[in-house]
């Protein structure tokens, strides 16, 4: 049986306007990990991740799992206690700047997601998470490749549209997928 989404605060919101805050939340969605382990994973200092931590353990976002000892350090571990936060219902109650800055949030998370599978495509050839995939196509910058691109692009929205049409109101919540189309320079 699905889980019932857990609303979440305007305040909750808020917080997730960082893009660190919303990369250390995804990983932690992923698998728990430690504040060191985040640290090297996001390429932070440990005190910075200590402090986004706190922060999203304060909002009650995460939990503390288990301590672990290694030689004379001690590491504790954070997992992301629910899965399904449905943030919609303190949509509306936002003011527009922290909309616009829980969205920019979303773009920088986004954005050194694919600056980091770059990386791992320039060094193994593909990149794949367990919550999706990325395809990555380098092309010369000319001005009729762009446009060519732009035509892929819009075909290939229009396909997704039909296809959303199509299926969409068959998908329960949570069985959906999100495509995100992009061109980077």
């Amino acid at each position: 049986m699905p889980e019932k989404p857990i609303g979440v605060s305007a305040r909750q919101i808020k917080i997730l306007s960082e893009p660190s805050r919303l990369r250390i939340l995804s990983m932690l969605f992923e698998q728990e990990n430690s504040i060191s382990g985040l640290a090297k994973a996001l390429g932070l200092t440990p005190a910075t991740v200590h402090h986004h931590i706190k922060v999203l353990r304060r909002a009650r976002l995460i939990r503390h799992t288990r301590t672990e000892l290694r030689g004379n350090v001690v590491e504790k571990y954070y997992a992301m206690p629910a899965k399904g936060i449905d943030s919609s219902q303190v949509w509306l109650e936002l003011k527009d700047a922290d909309k616009v800055a829980y969205r920019l949030a979303i773009l920088g998370m986004l954005k050194g997601m694919i600056n980091e599978a770059m990386m791992t495509v320039q060094a193994h050839g593909t990149v794949e998470w367990e919550v999706g995939r990325l395809h990555f196509y380098r092309i010369p910058y000319r001005r009729d490749a762009i446009q060519q691109v732009e035509e892929i692009l819009e075909d290939a929205r229009d396909k997704l549209a039909r296809l959303e049409a199509k299926h969409g109101a068959e998908a329960q919540p949570g069985e959906r997928v999100t495509v995100v189309i992009t061109t980077l320079p």
